[in-house]
């Protein structure tokens, strides 16, 4: 124990060090990406030359961003169940990160990024002490990148990883939010043909980030839990994944994909629940049907098995995931104005993942990877941490320009629970709604500012039962960028 803090501690402060060490130098040119050996450290010069503060400064960048959010959240849906809660939240919140990139000599690429975010309740002061400000100092990018410029590129470390859409692949980190999204791992790519690649991916998630510095109230942040543990779930995640990506045919791309995952036995409270290995083979079609019309078709089907524990019998895994949509725009028409119907269908199960005493098949879906807001978070909250599965969603959304840059846009639909769980009287989870404004606003001193305002409704079905009408949330936040 006293051996792996320490090990945290000297990764924290070699980490903060080279991101601090040379801001100075990093912001006298932060455009020089992409630079060669010789434009980086001199060509033809005596080899006692040594690195000049200019020639080091043109193979550094350096950025960060600011997201500011208020949101305003009422009868949300509390985790799985059909019991949601009734309360009432409204906070600010604030995430602030920096990052810098260093080019070395052999196609090499060093990055790192730090930040923090903070929350501030105005409706319960009791909950602002759990992330009050500075919280923690976290890294969620630390990663060595080469590239030669040939056919294959290697990525080693603290990475974000998104593939294709974010349905499988997007969030290795959801115990924390949307605050990180990393993975710890390493991505081997091989590039093929003229617009397309495939990518090897070995990663493990540990349920504490052992890289952060500091604390809060309720200690460090639980990375991947689904139900809180005691007081940590002490589940770790692992992949090994081939995803392809073909854009060879330019009205026709395609992705295919085979992951396998690890999920560890975990703490829900003091008990224990079983763990998972199971491998999600799909593919994902994108065609262009002409100029404004283009589609996205993706099916997937998981297998495996979940572990045995006390009373609960080990059990086959076999579900399934479906997404089909058609989107028209009309870009060059006056505002721009885009139509999308699409469906998705992620299988469902009567019995709780959590387990089953007589150990029958496993059918609903696991996300993998995919355990964030697609469209809203109001949603994530229907689940254990947007563990989404059991779900029928037919949707449409429209948008417009209301002027250049302003992008005004509404999704709804009926959402249905595949299967009766946790003890529901009907399959009608309830009507969604959610409209969003984007605007752009005034860049300040060279930072790019832009912002947005969403309103969330769902309206509760037959599925859940409360005496509550319907959830409801609102959302102000502005992005800063530099």
């Amino acid at each position: 124990m006293r051996a792996a803090v320490f090990m945290r501690n000297v990764m924290s402060v070699f980490a903060m060090m080279v991101l601090f060490s040379l801001p100075a130098a990093a912001y006298t040119e932060a455009s020089g990406a992409g630079l060669s050996d010789e434009e980086v450290f001199g060509a033809g010069e005596p080899e006692d030359s040594g690195w000049s503060l200019e020639r080091v400064s043109r193979a550094i960048r350096v950025g960060g961003d600011i997201r500011i959010r208020y949101d305003m959240n009422d009868n949300w849906p509390r985790g799985e169940g059909v019991a949601p809660g009734s309360a009432y939240e409204e906070y600010l919140r604030v995430r602030t990160r920096i990052w810098s990139e260093f080019d070395l000599p052999g196609g090499l690429l060093f990055r790192i990024r730090a930040g923090n975010e903070f929350r501030r309740y105005s409706n319960s002061p009791e909950n602002s002490g759990r992330f009050d400000f500075p919280d923690v100092l976290f890294f969620d990018n630390l990663y060595l990148n080469w590239d030669g410029g040939g056919d294959w590129s290697v990525r080693i470390g603290r990475q974000d990883i998104v593939k294709g859409a974010p349905r499988i692949i997007a969030d290795g980190t959801p115990g924390d939010g949307s605050r990180t999204s990393y993975f710890d791992g390493i991505v081997v790519t091989r590039r093929f043909a003229e617009k397309s690649s495939v990518d090897f991916m070995g990663t493990w998630n540990h349920y504490r980030d052992e890289l952060a510095v500091g604390s809060t109230d309720i200690g460090v942040y639980d990375m991947n839990f689904m139900r809180r543990g005691d007081p940590y779930s002490r589940m770790d995640e692992g992949m090994l994944a081939v995803y392809a990506e073909c854009r060879e045919i330019n009205d026709l791309g395609f992705d295919a994909y085979l992951i396998w995952k690890k999920e560890t036995s975990y703490r829900d409270g003091s008990e224990l629940r079983p763990g998972r290995d199971f491998s999600t083979a799909g593919c994902r079609i994108l065609p262009e049907f002409s100029d404004w019309l283009s589609g996205e078709f993706e099916c997937a089907l998981q297998f495996g098995r979940v572990d045995s524990k006390q009373d609960m019998k080990s059990r086959d895994i076999l579900a399934g995931m479906l997404y089909a949509g058609l989107t028209a725009r009309a870009a060059g028409s006056p505002g721009a104005p885009s139509l999308r119907i699409a469906a998705l269908f992620l299988s469902g199960d009567s019995d709780s993942y959590n387990g089953t005493a007589d150990g029958s098949r496993d059918s609903g879906w696991n996300p993998v990877f995919g355990r964030f807001p697609p469209s809203s978070e109001i949603l994530i909250y229907m689940y254990d941490v947007a563990r989404w599965s059991n779900l029928f969603y037919p949707h449409v959304e429209i948008g417009a320009d209301t002027l250049p840059g302003h992008r005004l846009s509404l999704e709804t639909g009926p959402m249905y629970a595949v299967e009766k769980d946790c003890g529901a009287n009907g399959r009608f989870r309830g009507l969604f709604a959610r409209l969003v404004y984007r605007f752009p606003l005034p860049d300040f001193c060279g930072v790019k500012l832009s912002g947005y305002v969403a309103g969330d409704l769902f309206e509760y079905g037959g599925y859940y039962d409360t005496a509550e009408d319907r959830a409801t949330s609102i959302r102000f936040e502005v992005n800063a960028a530099f």
